[in-house]
């Protein structure tokens, strides 16, 4: 029994001290507070903490993201996780948990885009790539490497299978899978429709930054012109005119102007004037409407006596559809149509696949209609037309616009002697051009130069004992006076040299580099100096000076090939 006792005592003790520890412990743990789990990292970096903070899942790749923050104290780097943590929870705010399709969507539907061309291009990126990649995605979620690694992955292939099934076939479509990387400047499309709309969601607090502007697109490409060669252009034009004048006349005219398709495609007879050999550059066809043209600028063009008689040509043809329609053509109808009575006109597209179905079967190197622009701008400037010129005759700003505005009688004999060389050039069909000489009268008095000039003249005056104006093709001045000989056509201006007048700069420099080539100062063969050598021996601008060698050059006194100094005529 004694035993007994002293085992009861025991556990007895045993179970007070276990509800003793028992008490005791939950008195400190209701006194304990119960600390959250701590958000965010610190961890020693070199000499300092990096705090950093989980973000999510790249949508690309499906790895973790994770932003970062180098501190050089321990508290620094606490407020740099409570920022980082500020950072990731804002963009987590139900009003910045729009997606990026919605938000697409609503800049698509404000942006300022041209109705047809413009807001079409955009919605067809949008459509195609951007919703396809990150349509589901939120906006606030988006970040500058996602984009730089979607860049990437399109320049290899515009399905973004990063070559894995290159050359494999799609068991579904059953068709052999090839990559075909996306161009630069259309990834760099791209990258120009999500930069304004990230930019606009951020004023409408959609997004705390624009990564877009982080974000660096490709590079844009190096401009590298390829025109047809002149035996190329001549092959594709002697061509046209055999299948059909009216296509032959399409091409020759953009070979002439080099206009672009659209500017060409919206030409009105209203806009050229055969008597003064003009043509207004007004209007551009998108293939839906008329509109202005790319520049929003009205531009002149001169024309020469040929590219007239191919006008005319082509007029007269369009009027005998019309009558046979028994009607007449209209004043504004459209020079180059598919319909009889020129109601119409042309689709720039049409106009582009006929073209290159035409440079494919001669083989010409360059397929696109746009490379006859270039084409005439070579050519031009290979001519030794001054390059302002050239820049106001195809519609290129900033093409000297000061010196357009305040020479332009000078540009426009220069114009006028530009597009006169080119055009000589150029196959004609056989009889298109008549043989009657293109006069000028005024008042019953013929005008005309000694070098045979009838036609083409800048700052004409007209007074009462007769007429003075300046040779648009040898650029003399010209004084005409009353003679008392009748001719055919009534009284004639005969002409006479107007008193001598005080030479230009450019005058001056090219009659003592002339006088010294033809008194054997300077001998066959020899190199010439240099634009800039003599823009400061002569003190005058590099472009006074390049007119000299550029009247030398028609001259036929030096000798002008590219990436060589010029040399004197052998």
């Amino acid at each position: 029994m004694s035993d007994q006792r002293v085992y009861l005592s025991e556990v007895g003790a045993l179970f007070v001290v276990a509800v003793a520890l028992a008490v005791s412990r939950f008195q400190v743990m209701a006194n304990t507070e119960v600390k959250p789990t701590q958000r965010g990292r610190i961890r020693r970096n070199g000499s300092g903490y990096q705090a950093s903070v989980y973000v999510g899942r790249d949508p690309l790749t499906k790895k973790k993201i994770y932003v970062y923050e180098q501190a050089a104290t321990l508290p620094e780097a606490e407020k740099a996780r409570t920022k980082l943590l500020h950072q990731v929870d804002e963009q987590r705010h139900p009003k910045r948990a729009v997606t990026m399709s919605f938000l697409l969507d609503r800049w698509l539907s404000i942006a300022e885009l041209d109705v047809d061309t413009s807001y079409e291009r955009a919605a067809g990126i949008i459509r195609n790539y951007l919703k396809p990649t990150f349509g589901d995605m939120k906006a606030g979620k988006l970040t500058a490497e996602m984009l730089e690694l979607f860049y990437a992955r399109l320049r290899q292939c515009q399905d973004q299978c990063e070559g894995r099934r290159n050359g494999k076939t799609d068991p579904q479509t059953k068709q052999k899978h090839i990559c075909e990387p996306l161009a630069a400047n259309s990834v760099r499309k791209i990258h120009f429709i999500l930069r304004p709309a990230l930019n606009r969601g951020l004023r409408w607090g959609y997004v705390t930054t624009n990564v877009a502007a982080l974000a660096e697109p490709p590079s844009q490409p190096k401009p590298n012109p390829d025109p047809p060669t002149p035996e190329e252009a001549a092959l594709a034009l002697n061509t046209a005119w055999q299948r059909d004048l009216d296509w032959g006349t399409f091409l020759f005219m953009t070979m002439v102007t080099g206009s672009r398709r659209g500017e060409m495609c919206a030409l009105r007879w209203s806009d050229i004037n055969l008597d003064r050999l003009e043509l207004f550059v007004k209007h551009s066809n998108n293939g839906r409407r008329i509109k202005d043209t790319k520049t929003h600028q009205r531009r002149k063009q001169a024309i020469d006596v040929i590219t007239r008689s191919v006008l005319a040509a082509h007029r007269a043809r369009a009027e005998e559809r019309c009558k046979a329609l028994g009607g007449e053509l209209a004043r504004d109808a459209f020079v180059f149509s598919g319909q009889a009575d020129s109601s119409a006109p042309l689709v720039p597209s049409s106009v582009s696949q006929r073209y290159r179905r035409l440079a494919e079967k001669l083989k010409i190197h360059t397929h696109r209609l746009k490379d006859l622009r270039a084409y005439n701008v070579t050519e031009l400037l290979g001519a030794g037309a001054d390059v302002r010129t050239v820049a106001g005759r195809v519609g290129h700003g900033g093409g000297g616009a000061t010196t357009l505005k305040y020479y332009a009688a000078f540009l426009a004999t220069s114009d006028r002697q530009a597009v006169t060389t080119f055009a000589k050039q150029l196959p004609l069909p056989e009889g298109l051009l008549a043989e009657q000489p293109v006069t000028t009268v005024i008042n019953g008095l013929r005008l005309l130069c000694e070098c045979g000039n009838e036609s083409l003249w800048a700052m004409l005056v007209v007074t009462e004992e007769g007429a003075e104006a300046l040779c648009g093709q040898c650029e003399a001045a010209v004084r005409a006076r009353l003679d008392a000989t009748v001719g055919p056509i009534g009284k004639t201006i005969k002409a006479e040299a107007a008193p001598p007048r005080e030479l230009a700069p450019w005058e001056v420099i090219a009659k003592e580099l002339a006088d010294a080539i033809k008194d054997g100062t300077m001998l066959p063969g020899e190199e010439v100096p240099t634009v800039g050598d003599i823009a400061q021996a002569h003190g005058v601008s590099v472009g006074t000076a390049h007119r000299a060698f550029t009247q030398l050059k028609n001259d036929g006194l030096i000798e002008v090939s590219r990436g060589r100094r010029a040399v004197v005529r052998s």
